[in-house]
């Protein structure tokens, strides 16, 4: 087994980790809590639907599929690099900040900042959060129509 391969396993590996730990309990599922004070259930309130809650379960195929869609708005300027990110934790991995923060090994106000594209951040930080998704920061020209022709190969 290669190298990139052993990490991608292992990415793999933590975001499944990760999903575990997120699982709600079978109280939290029925929307309950104990009231430890009174020994009563009470209803809890909805809690806010937030863009990376229940992330969609993709195939393989699909995740990649949506990488490549990703970057191709990244690369036509469609997106920022933040827009971007956001859009491939959410959509392909469907995790929270805080959780993949804690998976790239930056904080979450780190992150934060690079997906609202505040702050200067150097290079490794930008390819450690790009990573899981098999980018990597890199020079392209600022013309779309030379951006175009470089894709093309003429």
């Amino acid at each position: 087994m290669s190298k990139h391969q052993n990490a991608k396993e292992s990415v793999t590996d933590a975001v499944a980790r990760l999903r575990a730990r997120r699982q709600p309990t079978q109280s939290e599922a029925s929307g309950k809590t104990l009231d430890k004070a009174k020994g009563s259930t009470a209803k809890q309130p909805a809690a806010a639907k937030r863009a990376s809650r229940n992330g969609p379960s993709l195939s393989a195929q699909a995740r990649q599929q949506r990488i490549s869609q990703i970057t191709q708005q990244l690369l036509a300027g469609e997106l920022t690099q933040g827009q971007a990110l956001k859009a491939l934790r959410v959509s392909v991995l469907g995790l929270k900040q805080e959780a993949y923060a804690n998976l790239v090994d930056v904080s979450r106000k780190t992150l934060s900042e690079i997906e609202n594209d505040r702050g200067s951040y150097t290079t490794d930080i930008l390819n450690k959060v790009f990573k899981p998704f098999g980018l990597k920061v890199g020079l392209i020209p600022l013309s779309p129509g030379a951006l175009r022709a470089l894709m093309s190969g003429q």
